[in-house]
């Protein structure tokens, strides 16, 4: 039985996700910007084998990263929890078995690039196929907003409930559906093979030559999109709620993050694959691509779009440029500090590439 507090300090739980991180042993990175997901340093992670670590970015503990890596032939330990997690594979070759309580299990293989929804308190498992190289997987979840909502672990990881609207062994084409296009840049699915090569529609409304595709996956609350800048181009600086993690997956460039009024006050963040940036709270961030061929970005963010929390999915609707104290500001080409675009334009003569936006008096 705990000890009933005497003191404030005994009382009062400052946060239950990283006392949780510290059963765990395993680090705890923080900040809003990592350099290297795929090279970052991860321990011996006792509770399910392999290494790893978790991470607090952006000032907020909604959503979350959790960094494993499976040693060759190695395999994790089963776990379930009440929590939503989305896997992306950053190295390697493997698969997931992914089951109900006395149900036969499912065995979905993948490679570098892909993309799996975990249903909701099923149980997984993950296997490394390689006998001779480590394989490393994140997943993007809503852990830290769910511990600390319930503050129990045997609740969060030792819950009997059945979410059987959620899966079931029956949903035979449940990861092997191609999935559904719903809308304008929204398509359902639950298991992609290679993000990298995913079809995109046109998203104008962000910025010039850049695509996007929202989607819906096992029908997590957490929001999800792939998007693309391509060659020569960058998008337009916006801001919205804490808790996105944007995950660069293919080509190189940078990122620039300022708080509203301190926009001469610019933090330049270089990105490869597979750096995150996650802003703060209001935060504006714009990305750009400085490499040849497309800059490809995983990002977890907002909330899911199938379940809509009383506001209907509008593909047309975007970050707008008129009302600065909307929190879906975002700053237009045309009002944005020339000296952005200047900075661009020499990275850009610096890698020999040749395309550029086209001058402000001839865009629509």
């Amino acid at each position: 039985m705990a000890k009933a507090p005497k003191t404030f300090d005994e009382w009062y739980v400052k946060s239950s996700y990283q006392n949780f991180v510290r059963q765990e042993g395993v680090p705890l990175y923080e900040g809003s910007a990592l350099e290297d997901l795929g090279s970052l340093t991860l321990t011996d992670w006792e509770r399910r084998g392999g290494k790893a670590a978790y991470t607090r970015l952006g000032d907020q503990e909604y959503y979350n990263l959790q960094i494993v890596e499976i040693p060759p032939g190695g395999e994790l330990k089963p776990e379930r929890h009440m929590y939503d997690s989305v896997m992306y594979v950053m190295k390697g070759r493997g698969a997931a078995t992914i089951w109900q309580e006395g149900e036969p299990r499912t065995t979905v293989e993948w490679e570098e690039g892909a993309l799996l929804a975990i249903p909701l308190n099923a149980w997984h498992q993950e296997f490394n196929s390689s006998g001779s190289e480590p394989c490393r997987i994140l997943f993007g979840t809503n852990m830290a907003h769910v511990i600390n909502l319930y503050g129990n672990l045997d609740f969060v990881f030792n819950n009997p409930f059945v979410f059987s609207d959620r899966y079931t062994y029956s949903m035979q084409s449940f990861f092997s559906d191609k999935g559904q296009q719903w809308n304008l840049r929204l398509y359902e699915t639950n298991f992609i093979p290679d993000i990298r090569k995913f079809s995109l529609d046109p998203y104008p409304e962000r910025g010039n030559r850049t695509s996007i595709m929202r989607l819906a996956m096992s029908n997590t609350s957490i929001g999800m999109h792939i998007m693309s800048v391509s060659e020569g181009t960058y998008v337009t600086a916006h801001r919205h709620e804490a808790r996105a993690h944007v995950i660069v997956v293919e080509g190189e460039g940078y990122e620039l993050l300022f708080m509203p009024g301190e926009e001469r006050q610019r933090r330049r963040v270089p990105t490869n694959p597979y750096a995150v940036v996650a802003p703060r709270h209001n935060e504006y961030h714009q990305h750009f691509n400085t490499g040849k061929g497309e800059y490809r970005m995983l990002a977890f963010r907002g909330s899911g779009l199938r379940q809509g929390g009383g506001r209907r999915y509008d593909p047309a609707r975007t970050a707008q440029d008129k009302n600065p104290y909307d929190l879906s500001f975002k700053i237009s080409y045309e009002k944005e500090d020339p000296a952005i675009r200047e900075e661009y334009y020499k990275e850009l003569e610096k890698n020999g590439i040749s395309l550029r936006l086209k001058p402000l008096d001839q865009r629509g």
